[in-house]
Protein backbone atom coordinates (compact mmCIF):
# COMPACT_ATOMS: atom_id res chain seq x y z
CA UNK A 1 0.00 0.00 0.00
CA UNK A 2 1.50 3.30 -1.10
CA UNK A 3 1.20 5.80 1.74
CA UNK A 4 1.52 8.78 -0.60
CA UNK A 5 -1.88 8.34 -2.26
CA UNK A 6 -3.50 7.44 1.05
CA UNK A 7 -1.92 10.40 2.85
CA UNK A 8 -2.94 12.67 -0.01
CA UNK A 9 -6.54 11.42 0.21
CA UNK A 10 -6.69 11.86 3.97
CA UNK A 11 -5.22 15.35 3.66
CA UNK A 12 -7.92 16.32 1.14
CA UNK A 13 -10.64 14.78 3.33
CA UNK A 14 -9.37 16.58 6.43
CA UNK A 15 -9.28 19.91 4.58
CA UNK A 16 -12.84 19.45 3.40
CA UNK A 17 -13.88 18.47 6.94
CA UNK A 18 -12.48 21.74 8.31
CA UNK A 19 -14.41 23.76 5.72
CA UNK A 20 -17.62 21.81 6.40
CA UNK A 21 -17.32 22.34 10.16
CA UNK A 22 -16.65 26.05 9.70
CA UNK A 23 -19.74 26.48 7.52
CA UNK A 24 -21.93 24.38 9.83
CA UNK A 25 -20.83 26.34 12.91
CA UNK A 26 -21.31 29.68 11.16
CA UNK A 27 -24.72 28.68 9.82
CA UNK A 28 -25.83 27.54 13.28
CA UNK A 29 -24.60 30.79 14.83
CA UNK A 30 -26.41 32.93 12.25
CA UNK A 31 -29.68 31.00 12.65
CA UNK A 32 -29.39 31.37 16.42
CA UNK A 33 -28.78 35.12 16.02
CA UNK A 34 -31.91 35.49 13.89
CA UNK A 35 -34.01 33.37 16.23
CA UNK A 36 -32.80 35.08 19.39
CA UNK A 37 -33.19 38.57 17.97
CA UNK A 38 -36.69 38.02 16.65
CA UNK A 39 -37.90 36.41 19.87
CA UNK A 40 -36.31 38.84 22.32
CA UNK A 41 -37.07 42.14 20.53
CA UNK A 42 -40.85 42.15 21.14
CA UNK A 43 -40.34 41.04 24.74
CA UNK A 44 -38.04 43.99 25.41
CA UNK A 45 -40.59 46.38 23.92
CA UNK A 46 -43.31 45.01 26.18
CA UNK A 47 -41.44 44.83 29.48
CA UNK A 48 -40.16 48.38 29.80
CA UNK A 49 -40.73 52.04 29.05
CA UNK A 50 -37.02 52.74 29.35
CA UNK A 51 -35.58 54.08 26.07
CA UNK A 52 -32.50 51.80 26.14
CA UNK A 53 -34.50 48.65 26.85
CA UNK A 54 -37.69 49.21 24.86
CA UNK A 55 -36.36 51.18 21.88
CA UNK A 56 -32.60 50.98 21.43
CA UNK A 57 -32.03 47.28 22.26
CA UNK A 58 -34.83 45.98 20.00
CA UNK A 59 -33.56 48.18 17.17
CA UNK A 60 -30.04 46.73 17.52
CA UNK A 61 -31.39 43.18 17.76
CA UNK A 62 -33.57 43.70 14.69
CA UNK A 63 -30.60 45.06 12.75
CA UNK A 64 -28.57 42.00 13.81
CA UNK A 65 -31.35 39.68 12.66
CA UNK A 66 -31.53 41.47 9.31
CA UNK A 67 -27.76 41.27 8.82
CA UNK A 68 -27.66 37.60 9.79
CA UNK A 69 -30.55 36.80 7.41
CA UNK A 70 -28.84 38.76 4.65
CA UNK A 71 -25.59 36.87 5.19
CA UNK A 72 -27.39 33.50 5.20
CA UNK A 73 -29.06 34.32 1.89
CA UNK A 74 -25.90 35.72 0.36
CA UNK A 75 -23.27 33.18 1.42
CA UNK A 76 -25.51 30.09 1.88
CA UNK A 77 -23.38 28.48 4.62
CA UNK A 78 -25.87 25.62 5.10
CA UNK A 79 -25.63 24.68 1.41
CA UNK A 80 -21.86 24.89 1.54
CA UNK A 81 -21.85 22.65 4.61
CA UNK A 82 -23.93 20.01 2.81
CA UNK A 83 -21.70 20.22 -0.26
CA UNK A 84 -18.49 19.87 1.74
CA UNK A 85 -19.82 17.09 3.95
CA UNK A 86 -21.00 15.09 0.92
CA UNK A 87 -17.60 15.42 -0.74
CA UNK A 88 -15.90 14.39 2.48
CA UNK A 89 -18.07 11.27 2.75
CA UNK A 90 -17.34 10.40 -0.90
CA UNK A 91 -13.61 10.61 -0.29
CA UNK A 92 -13.89 8.60 2.92
CA UNK A 93 -15.74 5.94 0.93
CA UNK A 94 -12.91 5.86 -1.62
CA UNK A 95 -10.35 5.52 1.18
CA UNK A 96 -12.32 2.61 2.66
CA UNK A 97 -12.60 0.92 -0.72
CA UNK A 98 -8.85 1.37 -1.22
CA UNK A 99 -8.03 0.04 2.26
CA UNK A 100 -10.04 -3.15 1.71
CA UNK A 101 -9.09 -3.51 -1.98
CA UNK A 102 -12.73 -3.48 -3.10
CA UNK A 103 -14.00 -2.75 -6.60
CA UNK A 104 -11.58 -0.87 -8.79
CA UNK A 105 -8.97 -1.02 -6.04
CA UNK A 106 -8.48 -4.78 -6.42
CA UNK A 107 -6.56 -4.26 -9.68
CA UNK A 108 -2.89 -3.69 -10.39
CA UNK A 109 -2.57 0.00 -9.50
CA UNK A 110 -4.92 0.88 -6.62
CA UNK A 111 -2.71 3.83 -5.62
CA UNK A 112 -3.17 5.54 -8.96
CA UNK A 113 -6.90 4.84 -8.89
CA UNK A 114 -7.24 6.38 -5.42
CA UNK A 115 -5.23 9.48 -6.29
CA UNK A 116 -7.17 9.91 -9.54
CA UNK A 117 -10.62 9.48 -7.98
CA UNK A 118 -9.88 11.76 -5.02
CA UNK A 119 -8.43 14.44 -7.30
CA UNK A 120 -11.47 14.28 -9.56
CA UNK A 121 -13.84 14.49 -6.56
CA UNK A 122 -11.96 17.50 -5.19
CA UNK A 123 -12.20 19.19 -8.59
CA UNK A 124 -15.92 18.37 -8.80
CA UNK A 125 -16.35 19.93 -5.36
CA UNK A 126 -14.79 23.12 -6.68
CA UNK A 127 -17.16 23.21 -9.66
CA UNK A 128 -20.16 22.44 -7.41
CA UNK A 129 -19.07 25.20 -5.03
CA UNK A 130 -18.70 27.90 -7.67
CA UNK A 131 -22.45 28.57 -8.15
CA UNK A 132 -22.71 29.32 -4.41
CA UNK A 133 -20.31 32.25 -4.72
CA UNK A 134 -22.36 35.45 -4.93
CA UNK A 135 -22.30 36.99 -8.39
CA UNK A 136 -21.96 40.72 -8.93
CA UNK A 137 -25.53 40.84 -10.32
CA UNK A 138 -26.86 39.29 -7.10
CA UNK A 139 -24.87 41.73 -4.99
CA UNK A 140 -26.12 44.67 -7.07
CA UNK A 141 -29.72 43.47 -6.78
CA UNK A 142 -29.37 43.25 -2.99
CA UNK A 143 -27.79 46.71 -2.84
CA UNK A 144 -30.69 48.12 -4.89
CA UNK A 145 -33.20 46.51 -2.50
CA UNK A 146 -31.41 48.07 0.46
CA UNK A 147 -31.46 51.48 -1.21
CA UNK A 148 -35.20 51.22 -1.88
CA UNK A 149 -35.91 50.54 1.78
Amino acid sequence: MDKNSLEYSKKISDGINIKAKKNKDFSTFLFFAVLFSTVVSPVLILISDNFWISKFSPAILTACAALASYWIQLRKPHERWALYRTAQRDIEFEIDQYSFKNGEYSGESPDKVLADRVSKRALKLHYDWMPLVPKSKELQKLMNLNNEL
